[in-house]
């Protein structure tokens, strides 16, 4: 209710054109509150014969209970059956009555039970409706709660009446009626009915109570109504003055925009007849179509001539929409001005009020939004057309447009980023300095540049060049990001290959000279630190010349192919080999345990390599002769290192070429 009376009040509150509905709204208030006095009246009236049929009904169980009673007494003394029969008679308007009262309290009510122990207890029929009609409305209120308990009590010590007049028949039908039991009979039923007597008041006290507050509260209830419509129908009539002042007001001041409006230079604003005419325009409708106000005043601007046989058809729906309804939608168009070049147009208008041929219009100049529209849809062709993937974001990286090139390039699309450009720029930098470098230059608004490494499903790894730029306003505000990228793959693996080349023996793929000083410069620093071990294996092929001058430097080359390939599986992954030059090898094996280590490595060397091997269908065989040197013990740095092993292995060869000649 008080929901609903906020909204009356806003609806008076608010600013209309017309006060019309809201004296509409008042007069259906007046009603709405006679109605519901009306309808007070009415359940007022309902209420009270309510009250005044439970009064009745207590009446009448009053009197049944009381003849009841006087019957019981009069069998106690005069033992006549029929008193007896009597008594029987009268306890049914009591029986009635808690019929009708447990039907009523049952879950469902049962009404026509209901009614037909009402009808037993003697009220009559036509009371019966307003019996339960009563009960059932008004069984939570305080007072109805009350009168039923009391009824309930009643009930309960009639019952106990009833089981001592069983007890008293009993004793007459039995023992004849002994004098002092019956006395004692006597006695309980006098005081029984004593109890009976004051509920029968006090049930007929509460409904009184209850009539009095019904009274009161129906008083403050229509008295509070009244209140509230004359507060209302006040407080509306001041609405409507209100409204009336400010619809002048308004009117004035619309009357002044519209003179405003009129003098705009922004929009063009015609008074037009529907044969072409045009009765007058404002000076930004002229300068937009070129014309003066003379050209106008002589007649020359027309607009069915200012329009371009391309647009009539267009001219002529809005034509339709104006007859149909009194105004059209906005729409575009071209005007022909007196240079003869099309200007761009979007116009509106309608028809004055109670006019089928004349009206008012306006015109937006859309020569500006149009080139700015040429523009973006070249902006637009460059985007997609280009081979570099580009995202467009707004200030906060959300991403704004994706264009074909990203997604072929890195898989990726806007829906997958999920409009988030953090997703792909925040991960795949070389490292973490790389990374922060870029977050701090574009929380600043600033540009980056740099590289990122991504992983695609396609093509594995994937090295992108990334430029991150800024779009600034006219007030230097950040507007947008552009993020620019660009394949690498490319480049990144013609650099590779370089310097793979750079550091590896052309005909073997093992590392070379530099790439070996590299890693032995690495491997004394690192001993040096972890107070380690490590070793070099200096190797020199025995018989390798008679075979390149026996089957040629084509054999000999896929020889030493094979060779490097048995040294590479006898070593472990960390150690590494090299190809010096010619048939010259060196090994460097880092980590090791012990000085021990390394002949049973050594051993291991020599029998791979002298094994046969078959090239081009020759059987060929070598030696090799190994010479080597353990860090610290025979040197701590890289010159010292590989002289000592290459002077072991010149001792090694000359030994085996003394026990050769020997044996010989």
């Amino acid at each position: 209710m008080f929901a609903k009376l906020r909204q009356i009040l806003h609806r008076l509150r608010q600013p209309s054109k017309s006060t019309v509905p809201k004296v509409v709204l008042i007069i259906g208030m007046f009603f709405g509150i006679c109605f519901a006095l009306a309808a007070l009246i009415y359940i007022r009236g309902n209420i009270f014969d309510g009250v005044r049929t439970y009064v009745r009904g207590e009446g009448l169980w009053a009197k049944a209970q009381k003849d009841a009673t006087f019957y019981l007494i009069h069998y106690s003394y005069n033992k006549n059956e029929i008193e007896y029969q009597r008594y029987l008679e009268a306890t049914h308007v009591m029986q009635g009555d808690n019929s009708a009262r447990r039907a009523l309290l049952a879950n469902p009510p049962d009404l026509l039970k209901a009614k037909a122990g009402f009808i037993q207890g003697l009220n009559d029929e036509r009371d019966t409706e307003s019996l339960i009609w009563f009960f059932q409305n008004f069984q939570s209120t305080y007072y109805m709660q009350r009168a039923i308990e009391i009824w309930t009590l009643a009930d309960e010590r009639f019952k106990t009446t009833m089981l001592l007049a069983d007890s008293m028949h009993n004793e007459i039908t039995l023992f004849g009626g002994r004098p002092g039991i019956l006395a004692q009979y006597r006695q309980q039923l006098i005081a029984l009915n004593e109890e009976l007597l004051d509920l029968e008041i006090e049930f007929s006290a509460v409904l009184s109570e209850g009539a009095r507050w019904v009274k009161n509260v129906t008083w403050w209830i229509s008295l509070g109504s009244l209140l509230l419509f004359i507060s209302i129908a006040t407080f509306a009539s001041r609405q409507i003055i209100r409204s009336i002042a400010s619809s002048e007001k308004q009117l004035l001041i619309s009357e002044s925009r519209f003179s405003s409006l009129k003098n705009s230079d922004t929009i063009g604003i015609i008074s037009w007849e529907v044969n072409g005419d045009i009765h007058d325009a404002n000076d930004h409708f002229l300068q937009m179509i070129g014309y003066d106000r003379e050209d106008l005043n002589a007649g020359l601007v027309n607009w069915r001539l200012l329009t371009p046989p391309e647009c009539e058809a267009r001219d002529a729906i809005a034509i339709e929409e104006l007859l149909t309804t009194g105004h059209c939608n906005q729409y575009e168009k071209l005007l022909i001005s007196k240079s003869g070049a099309l200007v761009p147009v979007m116009l509106g208008g309608s028809l004055l009020s109670g006019s089928t041929q004349e009206g008012v219009a306006y015109f937006m100049d859309l020569t500006s939004s149009k080139q700015a529209e040429d523009k973006l849809r070249l902006a637009a062709t460059v985007f997609n057309a280009s081979t570099d993937g580009i995202i467009i974001t707004d200030p906060i990286l959300n991403i704004i447009s994706i264009n074909q090139a990203f997604t072929d390039i890195t898989g990726f699309t806007a829906q997958q980023l999920q409009y988030d450009a953090h997703r792909f720029i925040n991960t795949g930098h070389v490292n973490e300095d790389a990374y922060q470098a870029m977050v701090n230059l574009i929380q600043q608004g600033e540009q980056w540049q740099g590289e990122l490494i991504k992983e695609t499903e396609e093509n594995g790894i994937l090295p992108l060049s990334v430029r991150i730029s800024t779009v600034r306003n006219e007030q230097d505000r950040l507007t947008h990001f552009v993020i620019v990228l660009t394949d690498i793959s490319e480049r990144k693996a013609e650099e590779e290959h370089l310097r793979h080349i750079a550091h590896h023996d052309a005909l073997t793929n093992l590392p070379n000279r530099v790439l070996f000083h590299t890693k032995l410069e690495q491997a004394i620093v690192h001993a040096q630190r972890a107070k380690g071990m490590f070793a070099i294996l200096f190797l020199d092929l025995d018989n390798f010349k008679p075979v390149n001058d026996e089957y040629g430097h084509d054999v000999g080359d896929k020889l030493l192919q094979e060779v490097a390939k048995r040294l590479s599986a006898s070593i472990r992954q960390i150690d590494t080999i090299t190809r010096l030059g010619g048939d010259e090898f060196v090994i460097l094996l880092e980590n090791l345990p012990n000085e021990e280590s390394v002949p049973p490595l050594i051993r291991k060397i020599v029998q791979m390599v002298t094994e046969p091997c078959i090239i081009q269908g020759h059987q060929l065989r070598i030696g090799v002769s190994i010479g080597s040197s353990i860090y610290p013990n025979n040197g701590t740095d890289a010159k010292t290192l590989i002289n000592y092993a290459d002077q072991a292995m010149y001792l090694v060869k000359k030994e085996r070429k003394t026990k050769k000649l020997y044996s010989a």
